[in-house]
């Protein structure tokens, strides 16, 4: 069975990647995303080595390097600064590639170029949908209705498709909120790092141009309230702790907008596909950024779908093989990243104490070891 017609719902990473590959693989498809236009969220992205290993698949990977910065290390260190454990990622770079510090904007832009012709409508979501056979019926927010061979769901962790399709799916909370920043902050290093104190955490990575991205996380209760005002002066008193450049990052924000707030949430269990409607990265499995694979394993099965809407077989074989080549691989990551996320965390003494110490001690060799065994396994 053809492929023919593809709607793909949301034009994020996942969208416009999925985007990009269906368009150089022959499949007709087309864009609908909610916003009013393009304008990405002010904050950076770390793409690690299998994350870039797909941007060079639909040709975007030279562009993503030379937008953004080539870090050549990573470290966690203590909310001094004192390094308690780093990763060299020149180690990995001749093997597997560089791993890439960019701007939201300017990799939205390089996907976006990537996707080409593919029609875009902005403004513009789903309202329903109703599966058949041989296709799916649609009724969009702008009034149209039309038929598919498939739909994709982009759409992210509140995904329209997944509640259409699924129904009411759990999202976990992990206990801590975060806030994501741009900064102008000169600096010649070329190393993320990510401080832990307790029950807070800090990371910077340059992305060029003298910017500096830089993510704050804080145990707190759900959905607890950071109107605009008051902001800065509550986050600069919540991270006065922290040494290093965080007292440079705290003195150069001026405006409150400048601190996008979420709470950090997760989706432990989703069907990925059902009929003819499929779902992929945070709108299947939504994970925490503690391993910074959450735009990596979007892009990941993005590729893999692709891959597998090009082979022989029924629509429903072609979308078994893509979960059943996906699926181990994106929990595996998505339990890791929870797991760290407890770890960093932790609030009493006694417990960060000995975290700190045994984090000092363990081999960089052992640090490496999960974005090695991500880079060399296939997806």
């Amino acid at each position: 069975m053809t492929v023919r017609r593809v709607l793909i719902v949301g034009g994020g990473i996942a969208g416009l990647a999925t985007a990009a590959g269906l368009r150089k693989a022959g499949i007709s498809c087309e864009i609908v995303e909610r916003a009013t236009q393009w304008a990405p969220v002010g904050a950076g992205i770390v793409m690690s080595v299998n994350a870039m290993s797909v941007l060079r698949r639909i040709g975007v990977g030279e562009r993503a390097a030379d937008s953004g910065i080539e870090l050549g290390r990573g470290a966690i260190t203590d909310a001094d600064g004192n390094e308690l454990s780093s990763i060299d990622f020149g180690s990995l770079r001749s093997e597997f590639g560089p791993t890439i510090a960019i701007h939201r904007a300017a990799l939205h832009a390089a996907l976006l170029d990537a996707a080409g012709d593919v029609p875009v409508s902005l403004s513009t979501s789903i309202e329903s949908l109703v599966q058949q056979p041989e296709h799916v019926e649609v009724e969009l927010t702008d009034g149209r209705q039309e038929e598919f061979d498939l739909v994709l769901g982009a759409d992210g962790l509140h995904s329209q498709v997944r509640k259409l399709t699924f129904g009411e799916i759990p999202i976990d909370y992990s206990g801590y909120t975060c806030w994501r920043m741009i900064v102008e902050c000169p600096s010649d290093d070329v190393a993320m790092r990510e401080m832990w104190g307790r029950g807070l955490r800090f990371g910077l990575a340059p992305v060029g141009n003298n910017q500096l991205y830089c993510f704050a996380v804080a145990n707190a209760p759900r959905g607890e309230a950071d109107p605009l005002e008051g902001r800065l002066d509550r986050f600069r008193k919540r991270f006065a702790s922290f040494g290093g450049q965080v007292p440079d990052v705290l003195a150069a924000l001026t405006h409150p907008e400048e601190l996008l707030h979420a709470d950090l949430e997760e989706i432990p269990k989703s069907p990925w596909f059902e009929g003819r409607v499929a779902l992929l990265g945070d709108a299947a499995h939504a994970m925490t950024p503690n391993m910074g694979q959450g735009a990596a394993m979007a892009l990941e099965d993005s590729a893999v779908l692709v891959e597998s809407l090009t082979q022989p077989g029924s629509l429903e074989e072609r979308l078994e093989g893509w979960v059943g080549r996906r699926a181990l691989r994106v929990r595996w990551v998505q339990n890791q990243s929870r797991r760290i996320g407890k770890i960093g965390q932790l609030e009493g003494a006694f417990g960060c104490f000995m975290r700190n110490a045994v984090m000092s001690i363990t081999p960089e060799r052992a640090a490496a070891g999960a974005l090695r065994k991500l880079a060399s396994q296939p997806i």
